[in-house]
């Protein structure tokens, strides 16, 4: 029984540290998202962005490094300028899909577990 509580607890862990993201669009127009990329703090090193060029070339990556001397956003394998970057996607947590997933699992785990013991529990109650 404790292999089973621990195991449950150890899952319900790993989903609450590992929780769902999804692509947020940035409304506004190519040359405020190019002002806004420029600007501290809206684009940092180690998130996960999707930038859409003026030729319509889709660059998904993660930051390592925003060069402002030559106007680009550097993945490690690439480099999009902003000039060129006329939509900007972030990867931001969904608070909601997390906290329904989690519910969910914990709540079917929970089940099982019950379902795993009921026999034990009725068994040993007609037991004399």
């Amino acid at each position: 029984m404790k292999s089973v509580c621990l195991a449950f607890s150890l899952l319900t862990c790993l989903l609450v540290s590992s929780a769902c993201t999804t692509l947020q669009p940035t409304e506004a127009s190519p040359e405020e998202l190019q002002r806004l990329i420029l600007s501290e703090g809206f684009l940092e090193p180690g998130q996960r962005v999707r930038l859409v060029t003026a030729d319509e070339v889709v660059h998904e990556f993660r930051i390592a490094e925003i060069d402002l001397e030559r106007g680009a956003v550097m993945g490690d394998d690439e480099a999009v300028l902003v000039s060129e970057v006329v939509a900007v996607e972030t990867r931001e947590v969904s608070v909601g899909r997390t906290a329904l997933l989690t519910g969910g699992l914990v709540y079917g785990i929970g089940y099982i577990i019950a379902i795993a013991i009921a026999p034990a529990l009725i068994l040993g109650a007609a037991s004399p």
